[in-house]
């Protein structure tokens, strides 16, 4: 765990911090200057980024709670230690609200690494897809707040599957900027009839914002038979625009970079060319 992911962590997959984050790190920030000076818990000069253990996290949030009591009441606390204007943080409760998310992320941490022992230990595409979606527990639908959570921590672990499986390079450009790569569902997520290969890993394919977009609305398409791109009629009305021969002309029947696993489903392909694609 370090300060970025759980940033990232709760701007991905914690909607409700999202606009917290950055309090967040900074509140750990602090507890990581402060918690030296209490005797309840050894850490063992450890940054709380390094425990991954929740239940050690927990017993640290009972006892910020228990220097927080003391600070409200007069007494002398781990937070008279440092820089006066960080008291503002446990008095506002950013401090135990970080340690809380901060388990979330630790324990969300946990399950990626489960997560990759099953793709590891697998070699069906299927059965990948079918265990994950039991570990991520998103085998049921819902729309209520839990079941969200879960559907969002299955997504973003398909991200992650994905990418490391297409290198970490968008497989039409070959850019490698982790911030705009993202994993395009072939057969889209909503498809009911596909549910059981939402987290496939040949339902997936790893391309830089734009063109997702572009593939994710039927702009276009990847041919099953030699895997190389489309442009669908809707935006060949734009073929006249500057920008077209940059960004689309220069695609047209271009080859997808294969991955050396998981290559992506022709059947899946087939799919998205009939029901996603738009025009001919």
């Amino acid at each position: 765990m370090d300060r970025q992911g759980f940033i990232d962590f709760n701007m991905r997959l914690s909607p409700e911090n999202s606009g917290k984050a950055d309090s967040y790190a900074r509140a750990i920030k602090i507890l990581d200057g402060v918690l030296p000076y209490q005797d309840t818990i050894d850490l063992h000069g450890q940054s709380l980024y390094d425990i991954t253990d929740t239940a050690v996290i927990e017993a640290v949030l009972h006892v910020v709670n228990d220097e927080v009591r003391k600070m409200k009441t007069g007494q002398q606390s781990i937070f008279d230690h440092g820089n006066p204007n960080q008291r503002s943080y446990p008095m506002k409760s950013f401090c135990s609200a970080a340690l809380k998310s901060l388990m979330n992320y630790a324990q969300y941490e946990q399950d990626i690494q489960v997560a990759d022992r099953i793709v590891a230990d697998e070699t069906n595409p299927r059965t990948i897809s079918t265990k994950l979606m039991s570990h991520f527990d998103i085998t049921r639908e819902g729309e209520d707040f839990v079941f969200e959570a879960k559907r969002r921590k299955g997504q973003d672990y398909f991200r992650h599957m994905i990418l490391a499986n297409y290198g970490g390079h968008c497989a039409l450009t070959g850019i490698n900027i982790p911030e705009l790569l993202l994993a395009s569902h072939i057969v889209p997520w909503a498809d009911k009839s596909h549910q059981k290969d939402r987290l496939n890993p040949c339902n997936g394919i790893c391309l830089s914002a734009l063109y997702d977009r572009a593939f994710d609305r039927g702009l276009i398409t990847i041919s099953p038979d030699d895997y190389t791109v489309r442009l669908s009629s809707a935006l060949r009305e734009y073929e006249t625009q500057d920008y077209y021969d940059r960004h689309f002309g220069n695609i047209s029947g271009q080859k997808i970079t294969l991955p050396d696993n998981y290559k992506p489903s022709k059947d899946f392909l087939a799919y998205h060319r009939d029901h996603v694609f738009v025009g001919n």
